[in-house]
């Protein structure tokens, strides 16, 4: 026990000490996938789903309770329980028709994979989202970074334009020029760190978590091509939809109801068991002294048996009504899973052009516009030094430099986001 207790201090300080030094908790996104998919309430609400449903199907098993009951007839007016001349106990047994209570279960049977399938759907959604905030968190980071590091390369030019202002080869307003360039990339790394604390915040959200702790995204912001052809990307997606399989078990579910309702027109049946107590036909085989007979005799014991039928057929309309609802709800079912299909389709395909856009753009930047940006930058900080540029076409150099570099961030970003709907393509939103 003092070694627990020893060992829990420790941990505790050592925590404490991390927390104090550091202040930041590193997650990488299959780690706040996992804590999603632990913490996040629409996921435990749709597990919790599949326990109700386990449920339903006990509830659909279970048989009519049976009735036990007490008769009795001919009380003395003295209410002597003992002269009773009937006393009846019965037990009765509903039954009902076969193959009712097998349809029910399989109604909710089939509710159960409904529920699981839900919850698996719910879990990839979950984690579409987890994925489109943390690339959000990411690619805020990568903004920071990115002003940060400008932040720098101007505090550079400053001292260079400071230098060169006291050497006398550059103007006072050059060294303004810079400093105001320097406020206004601070004003950006504010805005900056204020959207990445926001993104932080809604990451905390999906994954069920409320405390003070910063967390320190670790994977980076890239993306690895693939081929993929568009049929293939339809029908991959296609059977691993967990939206239509749903709507597929529900036209069958909906055929259960349809048998369920036609089997309620056939009659249920009642058993029972008696066991009678009756007085015994009196006898007068005694003469008394005044020449009158006097009763003698008891009671005897029998059995009663019971067997009853429902004639449900007093009530056709009411059975025809719930045919005809259930006839109708199957083919409601039908055209919503013939719709269900012509959707994940068309969704699948949408985003997989998405996809496709997005890498095109990609591939421009990783072709030509970041080299020739660099090369760009590189030379215009040579020509400044050599005077052969002024400030101003350095800061215009500079800032279509930095423009390319976040513009690089967004296209990466924009692209993980479209391979990241379109995983979850087939799973479409209603």
């Amino acid at each position: 026990m003092n070694k627990v207790i020893v060992l829990f201090i420790f941990v505790y300080m050592a925590f404490g000490y991390a927390q104090e030094n550091n202040g930041n908790i590193t997650l990488s996104l299959s780690e706040a996938i996992e804590i999603a998919n632990e913490n996040n309430p629409e996921i435990i609400s749709a597990l919790k789903e599949i326990d109700a449903s386990e449920g339903r199907i006990l509830q659909a098993g279970r048989l009519q309770n049976a009735e036990f009951s007490v008769e009795a007839n001919e009380i003395p007016t003295g209410f002597v329980f003992d002269e009773t001349g009937e006393l009846d106990l019965s037990f009765t047994q509903p039954i009902e028709f076969f193959g009712k209570r097998s349809t029910r279960i399989l109604s909710a049977e089939l509710q159960k994979k409904i529920a699981e399938l839900n919850y698996e759907r719910v879990k990839k959604l979950i984690t579409s989202q987890v994925k489109k905030v943390y690339y959000s968190g990411l690619f805020s980071n990568q903004i920071v970074q990115s002003i940060e590091s400008n932040i720098n390369l101007l505090n550079d030019f400053l001292a260079q334009v400071t230098d060169r202002y006291q050497a006398g080869t550059s103007s006072y307003l050059d060294i303004i020029r810079a400093k105001v360039e320097i406020l206004r990339s601070k004003n950006e790394l504010f805005d900056a760190m204020k959207n990445y604390q926001q993104v932080t915040g809604q990451l905390k959200i999906l994954l069920g978590i409320e405390n003070r702790t910063e967390y320190e995204l670790t994977d980076s912001l890239i993306y690895r091509f693939s081929d993929l052809n568009k049929d293939t990307v339809v029908n991959y997606y296609s059977s691993q939809s967990n939206f239509l399989r749903i709507s597929e078990i529900q036209v069958e579910q909906s055929k259960s109801f349809l048998s369920l309702a036609e089997k309620n027109a056939l009659p249920d049946f009642n058993f029972g068991l008696a066991f009678q107590n009756r007085q015994s036909i009196p006898t007068y085989s005694v003469i008394m002294p005044d020449d009158k007979a006097s009763e003698t005799g008891g009671f005897d014991q029998y059995f009663g048996l019971t067997v009853g039928i429902s004639l449900p057929m007093f009530y056709s309309s009411g059975v025809s009504g719930d045919i005809q609802e259930a006839e109708a709800i199957l083919s409601l079912s039908d055209i919503r899973y013939q719709y269900a299909k012509i959707r994940v389709t068309q969704s699948i395909r949408t985003a997989y052009s998405n996809l496709s856009f997005a890498e095109e753009q990609l591939r421009l930047f990783d072709t030509s516009l970041l080299k020739d940006v660099e090369d760009e930058m590189r030379a215009g900080i040579t020509a400044y030094q050599n005077d052969q540029i002024d400030l101003l076409n350095l800061f215009d150099i500079y800032r279509t430099y930095r423009a390319t570099k976040i513009e690089y961030s967004r296209t990466v970003y924009n692209t993980l986001l479209a391979l990241t709907e379109l995983e979850v393509s087939s799973e479409v939103i209603e």
